[in-house]
């Protein structure tokens, strides 16, 4: 309406300018009407307009990791609601402040970058300074964000720096230089709850609590590290002399279970010698029932005294030596002297002139068995030549006394011991 009641038309001839609708109202009403429809409307799209920015500033959002607290700015008063992670309607006359709703950090250490204060110096029970780098972690309590903020308004954090310094420092006094190395989780522990009743009576509680370093003086350290190495060293040492009994033990346990080997192997060896012993013992019986039993045929069947029985087993016990020679069936010394010419191929050189009566021997060819048998037909074919086993070749139809001949030849002739001993 000022807009409208300021617009002027161009000055007439006079130089006096009129208002807009003293103009146009009579000259053309219609054209006066659409102009002031269009003021009208322009009039009416800056209202609209104004309500949407309106509407758009009472428009305010909160992150979805922060707290919000609805701020009345004329008023300068805080609702003690609290807003958490959207958009919401609040009014252009509000505004939120906002606290963070994840675990923060505060650290004390000299790391560029991640402390938020210096290293805690202090002293320890016996006056040893002590520097310690300390960190630990909060969160807010979103229900007594309001108390928070009329305390500290937003610089909450200082204050939470100045309340575990003092708690840190205090627990830090009340222990000895050893206690940090011996102690140290107890130590921690303790911080820890001294800090988080201080953190909630401000409107927030402890998450966490590190002790990362502990410095004394180096001497100190130093000391306390050789101490700490002998300890070890016992330590070690105590171990080493457990686990040396322990391979004792396992060294005895290992002699016993093979002194129980030995002794079931023992058993075993003498239960198999006794078996086999026993069985050989069986068989030989056996084999001793199965000879009587033949050489009892043998005397059946020859019809053999007791001394011939006798006289058979030695002949036969003669067929198991090896390289041996028998003549039989030669009467008189000629026929002896044969055979041990035929011998002296097989005997050594040196037999022949030990026997009594010999005469030196010659050197000649050695017989063959044809000329045994042109020089003695009636005797050839008695000639017991071994192998590996002698056997008897008798001509077919030969007299029964041909077993009787060789004893009487073998008794009768002179050296015929000393010539079986040789052959043997």
């Amino acid at each position: 309406l000022k807009w409208l009641t300021a617009s002027r038309a161009p000055a007439g001839p006079c130089g006096v300018s009129r208002p807009l609708w003293e103009r146009a109202a009579p000259r053309a009403p219609l054209a006066g009407q659409m102009q002031l429809n269009g003021m009208l409307g322009q009039a009416l799209g800056a209202v609209v307009g104004l309500t949407l920015f309106v509407l758009l500033m009472s428009l305010d959002a909160v992150e979805q990791n922060e707290y919000g607290l609805m701020y009345n700015w004329v008023t300068k008063s805080l609702h003690k609601d609290v807003y958490h992670g959207g958009t919401h309607f609040i009014g252009f006359w509000n505004k939120f402040i906002v606290f963070p709703a994840t675990v923060q950090t505060i650290e004390f250490s000299d790391r560029p970058g991640v402390s938020h204060a210096p290293m805690l110096h202090t002293r320890t029970k016996e006056g040893l300074g002590l520097h310690l780098s300390i960190s630990f972690q909060y969160n807010l309590d979103p229900a007594r964000l309001s108390e928070l903020f009329a305390i500290t308004n937003t610089n909450y954090e200082g204050l939470f720096r100045r309340i575990a310094r003092d708690q840190l420092l205090e627990a830090a006094s009340e222990y000895e230089g050893p206690q940090y190395w011996l102690e140290r989780h107890k130590i921690g522990d303790h911080m820890r709850r001294l800090v988080d009743s201080q953190l909630q009576q401000s409107c927030a509680r402890l998450w966490g609590l590190q002790l990362q370093v502990i410095d004394l003086p180096d001497r100190y350290e130093k000391s306390i590290t050789m101490t700490q190495v002998q300890q070890q060293m016992i330590k070690t040492r105590r171990n080493e002399q457990i686990a040396a009994s322990i391979r004792a033990d396992t060294e005895v346990l290992r002699a016993e279970f093979a002194r129980r080997v030995q002794v079931v192997q023992a058993d075993a060896m003498a239960n198999f010698t006794q078996e086999t012993k026993v069985a050989e013992a069986e068989a030989t019986e056996r084999k001793i029932d199965a000879e009587a039993e033949a050489v009892g045929y043998v005397r059946k069947k020859l019809g053999l005294s007791p001394s011939e029985a006798v006289r058979y087993e030695q002949l036969n016990a003669y067929s198991g030596l090896s390289n041996a020679t028998f003549l039989a069936g030669v009467p008189g010394l000629a026929k002896v002297g044969l055979a041990a010419a035929t011998a002296s191929s097989v005997l050594p050189g040196n037999f022949m002139q030990s026997l009594p009566g010999a005469a030196p021997a010659q050197p000649a060819p050695q017989p063959q068995p044809a000329e045994l048998l042109e020089a003695s037909p009636a005797s050839a074919e008695d000639v017991l030549d071994s192998g590996s086993r002698p056997s008897l070749r008798a001509r077919r139809g030969r007299s029964p006394s041909l077993r009787q001949q060789m004893m009487n030849l073998f008794r009768d002739a002179p050296g015929a011991p000393a010539m079986a001993a040789a052959a043997a």
